[in-house]
């Protein structure tokens, strides 16, 4: 095993004293194992390793030799990383326990217990609820925004004795802001996540934060800029974030930074950019450890293939995905799965598939109550309609599109281009051109209130 670059010195002090979490102590303690000369000499003078030894002249003249000097000073950092691991997952549990208890209740009581109940001011409850935030954002939009409200409840009732320092506490109380942000941005209200992520870029300015909880912080907060279409912006952020993570040597948090500045390449209209990315991130991933992200990763690599016309790529690439979905087993990632189907077979002239494959993401997407996905699920269906000469099909599909979106949004912009769309069907004028413009148009104005719709000539 080779060793990679190595952590800076205050890194393997905090390593020395236990301080970093428990994948930060493990990444460092396998650097010291892949046998980094440097890092090796820095880390034992940390330890202190001479007090081995009774006097100086024993030292100069012992036979024992430096591999096994070495082995002694792993043997006391692994007592002390599996220490800090028994610890912390005794610390997990008690949250865990206190989580499942808060979320049995009432959804109206559940602040009040937060704000009056002496038991539920607990750390390892809030990074419960944030986890738990994070994880409903791919199956329930809504409830992730309803956790992360009640994480930041929590943490606002906890000092900085609770999480062993003040720089803890700002950190946790910054991650929580920025979930509650990202959830809002999950179930696309861009008002709320806009507050939010106010709120994380003082508290950013304002507080001492550790270097990992600082990253994390600032991923979410370049997604939200990507959100906004402000891609340099995005892309910066996401550049001092991948500095941070390579500082850290975390190598697999890199990979999902490179695969989240992937996609504001996607959106920027680079779509090399993006392929290059993406590999570069499934490269990093690892699928047994972080399996959500290196299929997200593939997902997305999928859907570039299929945006720049390599639709074989794209269906072999799926093929050999299609377990990874299934092994995710959630029911948004599911879905993306077979949305993902429609589009390929669709690209692949397989018509029927894609029809079939888009009828039922849209009525699913309807039963999640997202209109906007269904919105753009029937989109493609009428793709389907108007490659197989269905006029009237497409005029219907239109139709109900055009209510779906008056039900769930008020983008009047994104109203006016399904208008002209509607108008077209009737008239048996909707071609693919207009069904794609109108589509692109949807997924741009979506995160852009202020977008304007030219209709065609």
């Amino acid at each position: 095993m080779k060793a990679g670059p190595h952590p800076e010195p205050g890194v393997l002090e905090q390593f020395v004293l236990g301080r970093l979490s428990p994948q930060e102590m493990r990444e460092t303690a396998r650097h010291l194992l892949a046998g980094c000369p440097r890092c090796q000499e820095v880390t034992a003078v940390l330890w202190e390793p001479a007090d081995v030894f009774e006097d100086p002249q024993t030292l100069a003249t012992a036979e024992i030799s430096e591999d096994a000097a070495y082995d002694a000073v792993l043997d006391r950092v692994f007592e002390r990383v599996a220490a800090v691991e028994s610890l912390l997952a005794g610390q997990r549990a008690a949250g865990r326990r206190l989580y499942e208890e808060l979320m049995q209740c009432p959804a109206e009581r559940r602040h009040l217990l937060l704000a009056n109940c002496q038991r539920f001011r607990n750390r390892m409850l809030c990074e419960r609820l944030i986890e738990a935030s994070y994880e409903a954002c791919f199956e329930d939009p809504r409830r992730a925004v309803d956790v992360a409200r009640l994480a930041v409840a929590a943490v606002g009732r906890l000092e900085a004795d609770d999480c062993g320092g003040g720089e803890a506490l700002d950190g946790l109380r910054a991650r929580a802001w920025a979930h509650l942000g990202n959830a809002h941005r999950t179930s696309f209200d861009l008002q709320n996540a806009e507050a939010a992520f106010t709120t994380v870029e003082a508290l950013l300015n304002e507080s001492q934060i550790s270097l990992a909880e600082k990253a994390k912080v600032l991923s979410l907060l370049a997604s939200w800029r990507k959100v906004q279409r402000r891609f340099a912006e995005a892309q910066q952020i996401f550049d001092r974030v991948a500095a941070l993570y390579k500082r850290l040597g975390q190598w697999d948090l890199l990979g999902r930074t490179l695969l989240q500045k992937a996609l504001v390449c996607g959106e920027a209209g680079d779509g090399e950019g993006e392929m290059r990315l993406l590999r570069r991130a499934l490269d990093l991933i690892d699928p047994q450890s972080d399996p959500r992200t290196f299929l997200a990763a593939r997902h997305n690599l999928i859907n570039a293939l299929y945006e720049s016309g390599r639709v074989r790529e794209a269906f072999a690439l799926l093929y050999h995905t299609r377990p990874l979905y299934l092994q995710a087993g959630d029911r948004m990632n599911l879905l993306r799965l077979r949305w993902l189907e429609g589009l390929v077979a669709f690209g692949l002239q397989r018509i029927d598939q894609a029809e079939a494959a888009f009828r039922e993401v849209r009525e699913a997407f309807l039963e999640l109550g997202l209109g906007y996905e269904a919105a753009l699920a029937a989109l493609d269906l009428a793709g389907v309609y108007v490659v197989q000469g269905r006029g009237a099909d497409v005029s219907r599909v239109a139709e109900e599109t055009l209510k779906i979106f008056q039900s769930y949004n008020t983008h009047r912009e994104a109203i006016a281009a399904l208008l002209v769309f509607c108008a077209a069907a009737r008239l048996d004028r909707a071609g693919l051109d207009l069904v794609r413009q109108v589509s692109t148009f949807l997924k741009r104005a979506r995160n852009n209130p202020d977008l304007r719709f030219s209709a065609p000539s």
